[in-house]
C-alpha cells in the first residue's frame, strides 16, 4: 500500500448486499513548517502542495497573518488567481480523468494542447464552449435545471452524454452549507473530530453540489446524486469562466491562533496555525475537501457501498465524480 492513499475495503453481505469502510492515513506535510518563520512557510507551501497549489498559499499566507495579530483578507487579484485555478483543475478534470472513467480514454490531442495553452479565463472559456458545453458558457448557466435537462439529452459533447447516461439513482450525505471562516472559527469542535470533520454531528458533502443544490432540486429530489454531481461542477465552471463568481477566501483569530477558508474546485481548505514568541511557528495543520470525501461515513463509503456488486469500473466512475485529491485503492473481503 502506498502511502498517504485512500483506503477502501468492500465486503459482500447477504443481507445488505454490501458494505464500503474507507480510511485516509493522510500525511501531514505540514509539519514541515513547524518552527519556520511565516515568509519560509509561504514560500514552501506551493512546492509542499503542489494540487491547488494557489489556493494553499493563500490560506497559509492568511493563516499566519491572521496568526501574528494582523486582519487578514484576500484582495481581488488573489480571489482571481484561485478561481482561474480551480477552473483550470476542472477542466484538466474533464478532459483527462473523468474522460477516462467514462469514455476509457483522455480526450483528443488538440483539446489537451487547448488546455496547456491556456493562460487566463478568455482561453479557458473558449475552450469549454467548445468541449463541454458547445455553446457559451454564458448562454448555458441561463437554461435552469429544466433547461440543463433538454441540454444532456440533445447535446453532442462528451460531458453531456456522460450525464445523459447517469440515470440510476445513489444515496448520499448531507450536504455542508456555505461558510466562511468567522462562522466556522465559533463552530470548530467538530471539524476538528479525531474520526473526521463533521457538521452538526454529520459527516457530508462538500464542494460543487453541496454549493450548488438549489439549482438542481428536482435531481436531488430523485436522488440522482451522480448526475447532480456532475452537472455542479459544470454549474460552477461555468460560473466562473463567465465572471460571475470568485472562489472566497476569509481567515479568523482563534483564543490559541487563527485559520484561514478557502474555497477551492473540490471544496473548502482550512488551514490552522499558531505562533510563538519568536513570531515562528508552534502549530500547524491543513484540512483539505478529501478529509471529507474519505470520511468513514462519508460520500465515498455511501456511494460504493450501495455499488459492491458493481463493476470496477463503475467504482471508478463514482469516485472520479467525487473527486478525492490523492490517490485510492480499492480491495475486496474475500471473506
Amino acid at each position: 500500500m502506498k502511502p498517504d492513499q485512500i483506503r477502501i475495503l468492500l465486503s459482500q453481505d447477504k443481507d445488505s448486499g454490501g458494505t464500503a469502510s474507507v480510511s485516509w492515513p493522510r500525511l501531514e506535510a505540514e509539519r514541515l513548517f513547524i518552527a519556520q518563520s511565516a515568509e519560509q512557510a509561504e514560500q514552501t507551501a506551493p512546492m509542499l502542495f503542489s494540487l491547488c497549489a494557489q489556493a494553499q498559499t493563500l490560506a497559509t499566507r492568511l493563516v499566519l497573518r491572521q496568526a501574528a495579530g494582523q486582519t487578514a483578507t484576500a484582495s481581488l487579484r488573489e480571489q482571481e488567481i484561485i478561481t482561474f485555478e480551480a477552473a483550470r483543475e476542472t477542466l484538466r478534470k474533464l478532459l483527462l480523468d473523468w474522460a477516462q472513467a467514462f469514455d476509457g480514454h483522455a480526450a483528443a490531442s488538440h483539446w489537451l494542447t487547448q488546455w496547456r495553452l491556456a493562460q487566463d479565463l478568455r482561453a479557458l472559456r473558449a475552450l469549454a464552449a467548445d468541449y463541454v458545453y458547445r455553446e457559451d458558457c454564458g448562454h448555458w448557466l441561463q437554461r435552469g435545471e429544466a433547461g440543463w435537462q433538454e441540454w444532456l439529452a440533445t447535446a453532442d459533447s462528451a460531458p453531456a452524454r456522460w450525464l445523459h447516461g447517469m440515470q440510476r439513482p445513489l444515496p448520499g450525505c448531507a450536504l455542508l452549507p456555505a461558510l466562511d471562516a468567522t462562522q466556522l472559527a465559533g463552530n470548530l469542535a467538530d471539524w476538528l473530530r479525531p474520526g473526521g470533520p463533521v457538521w452538526q454531528g454529520q459527516a457530508c458533502e462538500v464542494g460543487a453540489l453541496a454549493s450548488e443544490a438549489t439549482q438542481l432540486p428536482a435531481l436531488l429530489a430523485d436522488n440522482l446524486r451522480p448526475r447532480a454531481r456532475l452537472l455542479a461542477r459544470l454549474l460552477k465552471l461555468a460560473r466562473w469562466l463567465s465572471g460571475d463568481t470568485r472562489l472566497q477566501a476569509s481567515a479568523a483569530s482563534l483564543p490559541d491562533g487563527a485559520l484561514a477558508l478557502v474555497e477551492t474546485a473540490r471544496g473548502p481548505l482550512l488551514h490552522l496555525a499558531a505562533l510563538d514568541g519568536n513570531a515562528r511557528i508552534s502549530r500547524y495543520r491543513v484540512l483539505p475537501p478529501t478529509l471529507w470525501h474519505a470520511h468513514p461515513e462519508g460520500v465515498i463509503r455511501v456511494s460504493l457501498s450501495a455499488l459492491v456488486a458493481e463493476s470496477a469500473a463503475e467504482w471508478q466512475r463514482q469516485i472520479s465524480l467525487i473527486d478525492p485529491c490523492v490517490a485510492y485503492r480499492i480491495q475486496q473481503d474475500s471473506g
